[in-house]
C-alpha cells in the first residue's frame, strides 16, 4: 500500500526516515530513548531501469546512500517515535558492483568507470535532482499505523525544494543490539515531482518506475 501527497513547500517535519524504521507490530521490549543508525550495517538504495528504443544501449542503474548517518528518537508508545535522516545527493553511491550482482539479468552489463562518471554527472543535473541549488535530500518519518505485516508508517521527503508525503510498508524488530527495519516499495518519477532523464528525444530514456530497498540498524542507546 502507497499512499502518496505532494505538497509546494520547503518545509518539512524534522524527522526524516522513522517511517521506515518504527513498523511492524513485533516491537519486543525496545528501550526508550535515541537509537544511532548504524551506517556500517544500514543500507538505503533504489534501482532504476533503462528505456526508449535504444534502451539496448544502456544500463540500469543501482542508486545508493553509502553511509545511512541519523537518528530514531523510540518511544515508549512505538506511534510516537520519530527519525531524521539527511544525505549530500553528490555522496550518492552509482553502480556498485556487490548491489548489482543481487539482481540477476536485468543488472548483469558492466558499466565501465566512464559510464558510472557519465551517470553521475546527468543525476546531478536541472533535470534531475539539480545538485548544485540542492544539495541534500532530507528524509522525516512518524505516525505508525496498522498491525504487524500490515504496519505503515508516513515519511516526509524534502528534495528540489518541495515536500513530498509517502505512506509506505515497514517491517521493525527490537533485539539485543538494539533496533532492525526493512522495507521495499516501488514509486514513479512523477511521484516525487520529478520526470524521468531522457536524451535523443526519448530514445534512450530512464523508466517511470524506481524501487526502493531499506534495511536500517540502529543501535540502543549506551549500546556500541
Amino acid at each position: 500500500m502507497l499512499r502518496i501527497l505532494m505538497r509546494s513547500a520547503v518545509r518539512f517535519s524534522a524527522a526524516p526516515l522513522l517511517a521506515f524504521l518504527l513498523g511492524s507490530g513485533a516491537a519486543s521490549a525496545q528501550t526508550p530513548g535515541a537509537y544511532v543508525i548504524d551506517s556500517a550495517a544500514s543500507e538505503i538504495h533504489w534501482r532504476i531501469y533503462k528505456a526508449g528504443a535504444f534502451a539496448r544501449f544502456g544500463h540500469n542503474h543501482v542508486i545508493a546512500i553509502a553511509e545511512p548517518t541519523g537518528t530514531v528518537n523510540v518511544a515508549e508508545n512505538l506511534a510516537n517515535s520519530r527519525i531524521e535522516l539527511t544525505f549530500d545527493v553528490a555522496e550518492l553511491s552509482i553502480d556498485d558492483a556487490e548491489l548489482r550482482g543481487r539482481y540477476g539479468e536485468e543488472f548483469e552489463s558492466e558499466p565501465t568507470e566512464e559510464d558510472i562518471a557519465g551517470t553521475r554527472t546527468n543525476m546531478l543535473t536541472e533535470q534531475v535532482l539539480d545538485g548544485e541549488s540542492f544539495a541534500s535530500i532530507s528524509v522525516a518519518g512518524s505516525r505508525l499505523s496498522g498491525v504487524g505485516p500490515e504496519q505503515t508508517i508516513d515519511l516526509t521527503i524534502a528534495l528540489l525544494g518541495r515536500t513530498v508525503m509517502l505512506t509506505v510498508p515497514v517491517d521493525v524488530s527490537f533485539d539485543a543490539a538494539g533496533l532492525h527495519a526493512t522495507s521495499q516499495f516501488r514509486l514513479l518519477h512523477e511521484d516525487l515531482g520529478m520526470e524521468p532523464f531522457s536524451v535523443m528525444m526519448g530514445a534512450l530514456q530512464v523508466a517511470p518506475e524506481i524501487d526502493f530497498t531499506v534495511d536500517i540498524r540502529a543501535n540502543v542507546p549506551g549500546g556500541d
